[in-house]
């Protein structure tokens, strides 16, 4: 039942909430779940009898700790407390004690917290517990008295007598009621004291509802009586307005979210399914979590009829989404002036859901600042006296400027939409807000080498940072391998500006971009922010893709710790990730029992937190709903595994989709006019096109490639900038390879494989077309624990390079070479029966069973296969079992990240080797990375060959080592060296891989230096579970290699591993 004060406009807001405790004392007042983390146990209900009691409570224990206040003094208090009942009871339990109550931002820095005490002479901090991450840095900047509230359960339990407040409405209207501070978003937080009349004004609006109109209805009258949630912060001042203008005048009854965490759409969803509400006040982070999660979305259609958004801007198309399903409305507020009595024009169409209409009570105007745009005025108006101000100091004001632009609908009179703010203001997607210029200041002041910086973030959930650097005037952009030391070099001064600035306004290095074009600037010089955002649109929008792939942090846990297969190493994973993020200490047991964001992360961590989990999982579908759902280290560590289970089935079952989705694409592809030229002489020499050129196998291929005779050119595809000319050369360089012919005979180009002409653009795509004779593809992610849908853009990129190869000019369809990989047929099939793996296309009985990867290389394999007769186009599959080190020339290191690299520098650092390396691995058939590039070309050259283009289907060759030897004879080779290196003292012995594995366990739980040398520990699953877990029934059959064999000179050539290259290998990794 809804309460109803009419008439009630004599009484002070303590004197509101007693008067409706005597009249209605069962009526809700509000509900807050039992629980802070969930919703699982249901809702509080509070009544105002309740209420009441609990003011008295809180008042009488106010006094108790501190004695009577004084109205001449008016002290201050500050509070920070949880989400629940206590905060409107301490504003109005202050009041009756004689003093007034701050409520101030846990989010805001140690520096705005410490203005803000002084500002108010505020000596007292009252909080539910002191060790809270959010108050700490009060005590230790500001040192005030410090009391811990009593707990709600507490307040509940115990009836109080009555705290008499008798004071007339006229002597206390112009009293401070709740004092709240503006943004910081100009430069530090100011204070702004609410009075009792402030708050007064908007119950005269809530309670004298706006006539029924032909044009408009208000937002009070959709709003009355209605069960409403509220996930706007209790301290931020919709919050404040809500749970007591809109509750205790107009018989809203607020609806709390969970104490702790961050509002999700899977939140609101779940609160909705504990209690029913009707309408829903949401920032417009959560918004856009609801339209990218359609059966939220939808549960939360069914169980709604209005969301009110509130603290930011949202994207139309965004917005669009949700308004389909929900009717959507902004509401504006501003906390100078709070939340002014706004009307909805009935004649808004379905997507006008950003505009909204001021009551005329309410004083707007609009003044012109340019085409279209004005920027939002309110002005006193003698004839409306609700139009005076009345937070303290604005009392005298003949108007305030908002600096809040807008701009007018088309066709509905006197409706307006939000569009920016005058002064700059970054407003990011969650409703937090910050001022960039004392930032990009600091930027420009510290590094002379820069010409200007500008922070950007609107609508984005952080922000980032463009430099733009002097040198780009002087002699144009800047090359990848400059940008990135320019980076470095400013980086210590974003760190700087970060440390006095709020979380969510802090750079991340992986957001910092340096602009090819100046910023553009207006004639006296100042930066024009909107015209060079709009400038930089596309790299902005890379730049925030790709942060989810880079880490900036360097205590981040290794990609490698990847391999998590079981919970107690999920668990440790995810516990080195949270301490990445929060900088809480490892051995601190505290943040393990209760959730993250109890113990202080905020949105910002959690973000980071997600990117840590994404790139070190290989799971780039995970979203930040899943931290928010499962805020514990134990419980988010029980999800994520969960979920990895079930997507292993869930790629199996994509298998055939994703197979027909790409066979159609490839019979979209127009066959080529010139198909029966494939088996015709070839005019040389022949340029080749490159993909994948920078990593280990395409360095060494690159380079092969240039020596061999018939290649005259090769045009190279890579993601980065440059097309990967940096790092190509770099690479080279280390590796003792000839780059002398580099910049005369390799093009370099960026490239994007899924996208339209590769990527690169029609200009340098026609150019491919009319020189390319060979396609090389060997660019594919090398991630195992990848799901098979994370792969839909190599395939798409595959069936474009198809096209590629059908729409030359040179008289063929160029040849295309496909570098698979034995993981493609490896298990399943033909594998499963013990044959030798075949030289031929596998068949849909032999899709393999085992991750992502190896299903994404046997798809491509069958589209190669489907390419071949359907277009008519030459295909090779070049299928690669395990790549060695390079052994000619010293530079080539083996990764010391892969398996073997790791089990021997374990070893050599536990003193110990293990005597065998299991029934798949113990015969070793390796390809060394330079001599598996010559094997490459062999069949290049073979490709070349006119008789290579005359079959109806794609040629296979199996790759690998026709010559092989095992473990147990290159073990003496790796214990001299390791003799000869480490000397006598630290000579291995050798070991049964039982014990092997039970040392590496010890070293898993060492803390020290063996904890960090040992990069074994972070595969020891692989080891356990597949190196050694694998019987003689589960083996991996061999690759025959009889047509490679017979095709590849480089192969028939090619020596089992010697025991002198295990040795340069060991010497490399141990320099």
């Amino acid at each position: 039942m809804a309460t109803d004060i009419r008439n009630q406009d004599t009484k002070l807001w303590p004197q509101l909430v007693d008067h409706l405790a005597r009249e209605r004392p069962n009526t809700a007042y509000g509900l807050w779940p039992v629980a802070s983390d969930s919703y699982d146990e249901g809702f509080h209900t509070i009544t105002y009898g309740q209420l009441s009691n609990i003011v008295n409570g809180l008042a009488w224990w106010i006094v108790k700790q501190l004695g009577p206040g004084n109205d001449a003094q008016q002290e201050v208090l500050t509070y920070i407390g949880p989400n629940d009942v206590r905060l409107t009871a301490m504003i109005l339990a202050s009041v009756k004690a004689g003093f007034v109550l701050f409520l101030t931002s846990p989010r805001n820095s140690p520096a705005a917290q410490r203005s803000l005490f002084e500002a108010l002479k505020c000596r007292t901090l009252i909080t539910s517990d002191s060790r809270l991450p959010s108050v700490l840095p009060i005590i230790d900047v500001v040192a005030p008295r410090c009391l811990t509230i009593p707990s709600v359960d507490e307040l509940l339990k115990e009836s109080f007598p009555p705290f008499a407040y008798d004071k007339a409405f006229e002597a206390g209207r112009w009293d401070p009621l709740f004092v709240l501070h503006t943004s910081g978003s100009t430069g530090m937080p100011k204070p702004l004291v609410w009075t009792q009349e402030s708050v007064a004004r908007h119950y005269t609006c809530a309670i004298q509802e706006v006539e029924r109109q032909q044009d408009a209805t208000s937002v009070e009258h959709l709003m009355a009586g209605k069960r409403v949630v509220v996930t706007v912060p209790s301290f931020h001042g919709a919050g404040i307005l809500q749970y007591m203008v809109w509750a205790i005048c107009a018989g809203c009854i607020p609806i709390a979210p969970a104490a702790v965490g961050i509002v999700t759409a899977h939140g609101l969803a779940d609160a909705l399914k504990h209690t029913p509400a009707e309408i829903a006040i949401l920032v417009p982070s959560v918004i856009a979590d609801l339209a990218q999660n359609p059966d939220q979305l939808a549960y939360c259609a069914s169980h709604l009829s209005l969301i009110l958004y509130i603290g930011g801007d949202l994207p139309q198309a965004i917005g669009d989404i949700v308004a389909a399903q929900i009717p959507l409305r902004c509401w504006w507020g501003a906390s100078e002036v709070g939340i002014p009595h706004q009307l909805i024009p009935r004649g808004l169409g379905p997507n006008d859901w950003r505009y909204i209409q001021f009551h005329p009570s309410v004083g707007a105007a609009f003044d012109p600042v340019s085409d279209g745009v004005y920027e939002l005025v309110v002005r006193q108006d003698k004839a409306l006296p609700q139009t005076s101000f009345s937070i303290r100091g604005q009392e005298h004001l003949a108007e305030y400027r908002t600096k809040d632009l807008f701009h007018p609908h088309p066709t509905v009179a006197n409706a307006w939409c939000w569009r920016a703010r005058a002064d700059d203001i970054i407003v990011f997607l969650n409703g937090e807000k910050t001022n960039p210029v004392s930032m990009e200041q600091h930027i420009v002041a510290r590094n002379p080498e820069l010409s200007g910086a500008l922070v950007i973030g609107t609508q984005r959930f952080q922000a980032a940072l463009l430099i733009d650097p002097v040198a780009l005037n002087e002699r144009g952009p800047l090359n990848t391998s400059e940008q990135a030391a320019l980076i470095e070099r400013v980086w210590p001064s974003v760190q700087e500006a970060n440390a006095v600035a709020p979380a969510h306004a802090r750079v991340e290095k992986s957001l910092i971009l340096v602009v090819d074009r100046p910023l553009i600037r207006a004639g006296k010089g100042t930066i024009q922010r909107a015209s060079s955002i709009q400038q930089y649109t596309s790299q902005i929008e890379t730049l925030y893709t790709n942060a989810d792939l880079v880490l900036d942090d360097e205590n981040s846990p290794d990609e490698a710790s990847s391999n998590l297969t079981n919970i107690e190493n999920v668990t440790r994973f995810v516990r080195e990730s949270v301490c990445a993020v929060t900088d809480w200490p490892h051995s601190d047991e505290a943040y393990t029992t209760g959730t993250f964001f109890e113990h202080g992360m905020d949105s910002l961590m959690a973000l980071r937190l997600i990117r840590l989990l994404r790139r070190g999982l290989h799971r780039p579908d995970l979203g930040l709903s899943t931290i928010y759902s499962n805020p514990t280290v134990t419980q988010l560590s029980t999800a994520l595994l969960a979920e990895k289970d079930e997507h292993k089935d869930g790629d199996a079952l994509l298998m055939k989709p994703l197979l027909s989705t790409y066979r159609a694409l490839i019979e979209q592809i127009p066959k080529p006019d010139n198909v029966h030229a494939a088996g015709k002489p070839r005019g040389v020499p022949v340029t080749a096109v490159l993909t994948g050129s920078t990593g280990t196998v395409g360095t060494f291929l690159l380079r092969a490639l240039l020596d061999r005779p018939g290649i005259d050119r090769v045009y190279c595809l890579n993601r980065s900038e440059d097309g990967g000319y940096a790092a190509q050369k770099l690479r080279m360089t280390e590796r003792g390879l000839n780059v002398a012919d580099l910049d005369e005979r390799v093009t370099f180009l960026p490239a994007a494989l899924d996208q339209p002409f590769l990527g690169v653009g029609e200009k340098a795509y026609k150019e491919l077309c009319d020189h390319v004779g060979i396609i090389i593809h060997n660019a594919w992610p090398v991630n195992f624990n990848l799901r098979l849908s994370a792969f839909q853009p190599q395939l798409a990129g595959l069936v474009n390079l198809f096209r590629l190869s059908t729409t030359t000019s040179t008289g063929h369809p160029a040849s295309l070479i496909f570098i698979s990989s034995v993981s493609a047929v490896g298990t399943g099939g033909s594998a499963s029966d013990k044959r030798p793996i075949p030289e031929q296309v596998p068949t849909l009985s032999d899709a393999p069973d085992t991750n992502g990867y190896a299903r994404s290389k046997f798809l491509s394999e069958m589209l190669c296969d489907s390419a071949a007769q359907q277009l008519g186009i030459p295909v090779t599959i070049a299928r690669v079992g395990q790549v060695a080190g390079a052994v000619r020339l010293p530079g080539g290191e083996w990764n010391q990240k892969e398996w073997f690299p790791s089990l021997v520098i374990g070893s050599l650092s536990m003193g110990c080797l293990p005597d065998n390396l299991g029934t798949q691995f113990n015969e070793i058939d390796w390809l060394p990375a330079d001599l598996l590039a010559d094997v490459l070309v062999d069949l290049v050259q073979d490709q070349l060959n006119p008789q290579s283009g005359t079959s109806d289907s794609a040629s296979v060759y199996n790759l690998r080592n026709p010559h092989t030897t095992t473990w147990e004879k290159l073990l003496p080779s790796i214990i001299e060296k390791a003799r000869t290196l480490l000397g006598p003292d630290r000579m291995p012995i050798v070991v049964p891989p039982s014990t092997w594995l039970e040392k590496l366990d010890a070293a898993s739980k060492e803390t020290g230096d063996e904890a960090v040398t040992n990069p074994a520990i972070k595969l020891v699953e692989f080891y356990r579970d597949y190196l050694w877990g694998t019987g003689e029934q589960e083996k991996t059959p061999p690759m025959s290699v009889e047509k490679a064999y017979a095709h590849s000179t480089a192969l028939r050539e090619l020596q089992a591993i010697k025991s002198q290259w295990v040795q340069k290998w060991v010497s490399e990794w141990l320099s």
